[in-house]
């Protein structure tokens, strides 16, 4: 070993820690400690890593992989003796007990008094089920002791905003770890109750080594969570970790993560429940929209049906003005109905004269305007059958004009004329009745005897 001169000289911080490194060494390279494993944890490379304490100090220790063939693999809590050297890591001065060999030498003395607590609390009832109170239906606000610090607290608010945005969350920090956490935990959990201040309180932290995890075995914590009105989730560690609190509360959660998802899972559902019927409820009236669009779209087309037919009807009714000259109308046709009837007995025999002339020559007109009309279509038509219709033309007007004469003949054989021309005479009185019998004429009246060639005036004297 060298020696150095310690007085009257400054060191580099790595000259100090090369001097505590070759101290060390070489003064401490084969020592047995006796210990309680706590923090076990077995790193990728193989090595075991965890830490040796008692009742009033620790030390970090280590196995390498090449001195584990003659061990068990220990546990925390578990007590034992190793032995091994001490060495001393110059980079950031860590020292850390490296050892050889070891045994075991009992239970550990931690977990020797949790379970001699746990046997006592279990024997006073305080973790019958009978005792423990069930989660509220409705969670508005949500008390959580913990340190301000943690993991814990972090999970918890990341996972209740996600799932539970509405719930309040009440922090209650506290100690979790080492000298004064029972106590700081036990506060809290009893300024909860005393304030009424949550519907459910979370009391936890995040994983740690037994040692760390011992605060929530500590007599005042289980006391605490005795007394609570308020329902309790212990949510303390990992899955394997079972401190006593968890036992003593009202709900056991295995992380402080699943005791927020615990706590909110019926908000959860049942904001899931109201997101599915919104959404039922929105697909509907889509539904019920369009539905009632087309119904409209399909009202609106048919109303615009009927207001085009009201507008054609309305159209169709003629107006006053239009009315008033129709019904005058028809009444001079009325009247002149009416005059033509009052002359018609005295004309009766001239009038069907000139009706007979009349058709004849509406006839004439008529076979005129059909042969025109039929000869225009035909030249029209096709120029081709100019010849043809032309002799058909000239055979129609033969046989209209043999019709005419037929006809002519006809009108001469009925007309009073051709009569009178025979010898025959009519004789009317001065009122134009005609004279029938002798006895239609009085003695000394005046009659008028029609010949055809005029008309001889009488005085009829007495009968013979």
């Amino acid at each position: 070993m060298h020696s150095y001169d310690l007085f009257g000289r400054t060191f580099t911080v790595t000259e100090a820690n090369k001097l505590i490194h070759d101290t060390i060494e070489q003064m401490f390279y084969d020592m047995e400690i006796e210990g309680e494993i706590s923090g076990f944890r077995p790193a990728s490379s193989g090595h075991w890593y965890f830490t040796l304490k008692d009742s009033g100090a620790a030390i970090d220790a280590a196995v390498f992989r090449s001195a584990q063939s003659s061990m068990i693999i220990p546990e925390n809590g578990d007590l034992v003796i190793a032995k091994g050297s001490l060495s001393y890591y110059e980079r950031n001065g860590r020292l850390s007990f490296i050892i050889r060999e070891m045994r075991k030498k009992g239970n550990g003395e931690l977990l020797e008094i949790i379970e001699k607590r746990k046997a006592y609390y279990r024997s006073m009832g305080y973790f019958d089920e009978d005792r423990k109170k069930a989660l509220p239906e409705e969670i508005r606000k949500l008390g959580v002791v913990t340190s301000a610090s943690g993991a814990a607290i972090r999970d918890i608010l990341n996972i209740t905003k996600r799932r539970a945005p509405s719930l309040d969350i009440i922090l209650f920090p506290a100690t979790v770890q080492g000298e004064g956490a029972a106590e700081s935990i036990a506060m809290r959990i009893r300024q909860a109750n005393l304030f009424s201040a949550c519907d459910v309180l979370i009391v936890g932290r995040g994983g740690g080594s037994a040692e760390d995890l011992s605060c929530f075995s500590e007599p005042e914590v289980i006391e605490a969570i005795h007394d609570s009105d308020i329902p309790i989730v212990s949510a303390v560690g990992h899955e394997i970790d079972w401190p006593i609190s968890d036992y003593a509360a009202d709900v056991r959660a295995p992380t402080p993560s699943a005791a927020a998802e615990l706590v909110t899972e019926r908000i959860f559902r049942r904001t899931e429940r109201l997101d599915k019927a919104l959404f039922a409820i929105d697909s509907l009236m889509r539904r019920r929209t369009a539905d009632l669009s087309s119904r409209l779209t399909l009202c609106l087309h048919r109303t615009e049906s009927i207001h085009g037919r009201i507008r054609a009807a309305w159209l169709g009714i003629p107006s006053t003005r239009d009315a008033a000259r129709l019904l005058l109308l028809r009444r001079h046709s009325a009247e002149a109905r009416l005059a033509f009837s009052e002359d018609e007995a005295e004309r009766a025999m001239m009038e069907r004269v000139g009706k007979t002339l009349s058709i004849l020559e509406e006839m004439m007109e008529e076979d005129e305007r059909i042969i025109i009309s039929r000869r225009e279509a035909e030249l029209s038509s096709v120029a081709s059958l100019k010849a043809e219709s032309s002799h058909a033309m000239k055979e129609m007007l033969k046989d209209s004009e043999s019709r005419l004469r037929l006809m002519q003949r006809e009108v001469e054989a009925l007309s009073p004329l051709s009569i009178l021309s025979r010898g025959y005479s009519v004789t009317r009185k001065e009122d134009g009745t005609i004279i029938r019998k002798r006895g239609d004429a009085a003695p000394g009246e005046i009659i008028r005897t029609y010949l055809v060639d005029g008309c001889i005036m009488s005085t009829v004297k007495e009968d013979a």
